[in-house]
């Protein structure tokens, strides 16, 4: 099978600086780190998360990695800035778990709700949009059969198409040492696309799914 790895230039700006958390695996993946700042301290009272949304504020990132949880709603095509606590000319923040955690992420649809646990979540923006147009998110698997079933939990619970994930399987479970980078396609069950782009090498220890949230189209 040939693989292939098909990205809009806006979503390749935003994986192009992966997730520290991951280090060696991503480095197999051409990626660099993006460091950044850690937000203030907060107090135990300030940490409390009982928002039924979470904010990308400062206050309330560290409220998500607290609590492990970043809950977003995503049912109108896009996130609005001011919906979550940012200025129109803010570019999105990234949002990344306390080190050996994950977060558990929840993007609300109008058709449903996704949920994934993360180390890494990155939205796509400009300085002059009013809004968060496409949230990004990193799955990872130690084995080829934890990545098969995320795969195929994706056909189950996204809708994406169940062929061309099969064929992958098929062909890198007959050669699971090999390299591949490859787009399996897009869900829309949950009334956004959902987008698999598969970052898979068999000489590394953990494997990558970059994840792409964007309007249904």
């Amino acid at each position: 099978m040939s693989d292939q790895f098909i990205a809009h230039p806006s979503r390749r700006m935003v994986v192009a600086g992966a997730l520290a958390v991951l280090g060696p695996a991503l480095a197999g993946c051409g990626f660099s780190v993006r460091k950044s700042s850690g937000p203030p301290d907060f107090t135990p009272e300030e940490l409390v998360d009982n928002a039924e949304l979470s904010t990308l504020d400062e206050l309330g990132i560290a409220r998500a990695k607290a609590s492990r949880s970043l809950r977003l709603d995503f049912r109108a095509g896009s996130i609005a800035k001011s919906d979550v606590g940012l200025p129109d000319t803010a570019y999105g923040p990234d949002v990344i778990a306390n080190e050996g955690e994950k977060l558990r992420l929840t993007i609300a649809g109008s058709s449903g709700t996704l949920e994934a646990d993360t180390n890494h979540v990155r939205f796509v923006t400009t300085d002059s949009s009013p809004v968060l147009d496409v949230v990004h998110y990193f799955l990872t698997a130690e084995t080829l059969d934890e990545y098969v079933a995320l795969l195929r939990d994706a056909v189950h619970s996204y809708g994406l198409d169940a062929d061309p994930v099969e064929r992958w399987i098929t062909s890198t479970q007959e050669e699971p040492g090999k390299k591949s980078s490859y787009a399996v396609g897009v869900g829309k069950a949950l009334g956004f696309n959902v987008e698999y782009d598969l970052r898979y090498d068999g000489s590394k220890t953990t494997q990558v799914i970059i994840v792409g949230v964007s309007k249904l189209t």
